[in-house]
């Protein structure tokens, strides 16, 4: 059964620009070098004083979170990160688990 997760980001007013083009490098990797990731989709919440960043993220099991986690970009978002000092909080990563509804009418 895939694993569901949503992350939250909280880029700093004056840096989402920067943060939409790193998650486009990040989406590139991750499409090319992790079959294990079913659905990586990264959406744009929040306002222009409080910008939030919601990440939906399936996986088609713990080994493909795993090898996610220990990727080398997300070794260099964590990296890129001390050095451009992006986001105003700690990024939020959250489990789902789903209890009701569905996915698709076809």
């Amino acid at each position: 059964m895939p694993l569901h997760f949503v992350a939250l980001l909280y880029p700093k007013p004056d840096r989402v620009a920067r943060v939409e083009e790193i998650a486009r490098t990040i989406c590139d990797s991750v499409y090319e070098k992790e079959p294990g990731v079913l659905k990586y989709q990264w959406f744009r919440a929040g306002d222009t004083e409080k910008p939030l960043v919601v990440v939906w993220e399936i996986y088609l099991d713990q080994a493909a979170v795993h090898a996610h986690k220990s990727s080398p970009i997300m070794a260099w978002l964590v990296e890129n990160d001390q050095k451009e000092d992006n986001f105003a909080a700690p990024i939020s990563v959250m489990p789902l688990e789903q209890f009701a509804g569905w996915e698709s009418r076809s």
